[in-house]
């Protein structure tokens, strides 16, 4: 009688474990796919900045001053007026062209976006009528309030 109680216990010992198991493997499933999403998340930050990067250049191409102007960081523009930015972007002599994606290198709040920019200089020097050219240009960004901000180099 006493092998039977106990043969009995092992018994239920064994289903509760497999009960247990069954029970479990949803719940480390969710956990296991919520780690992975959490390591998803650096690139797709990666692609939005460089989406509102080439965002950026395409408005100023387009002379969409509104577009390009609220892509820059609220400190800019805490500083600088809208009608002063397009001022300021009409004003220069370089006519901007095209923008290739190059590369970016990121850290949690702060990214380098570069690209080739070609460009066009009209009347550079007597007797030309214009220059095209490229050039690489790094681009800072950072990430406040959850979003990408262009910060333009400081003039000197």
């Amino acid at each position: 009688m006493k092998t039977r109680t106990t043969m009995t216990s092992n018994v239920r010992k064994t289903v509760s474990v497999s009960v247990l198991c069954k029970a479990a493997a949803p719940v480390l499933l969710a956990l296991i796919l919520l780690a992975l999403s959490a390591c998803a998340t650096t690139p797709q930050q990666s692609e939005s900045v460089v989406d509102r990067a080439q965002l950026r250049w395409d408005s100023i191409f387009a002379l969409d001053f509104d577009t390009a102007y609220s892509l820059y960081s609220p400190g800019y523009r805490s500083t600088t007026s809208r009608v002063d930015f397009e001022i300021g972007v009409r004003m220069q002599r370089v006519n901007w062209t095209s923008a290739e994606y190059l590369e970016h290198e990121c850290s949690e709040n702060r990214c380098t976006v570069t690209f080739n920019v070609g460009y066009t200089v009209s009347k550079p020097v007597p007797g030309l009528d214009s220059y095209e050219g490229s050039s690489v240009v790094p681009g800072t960004w950072i990430k406040s309030g959850g979003e990408w901000w262009f910060v333009p180099p400081k003039k000197d």
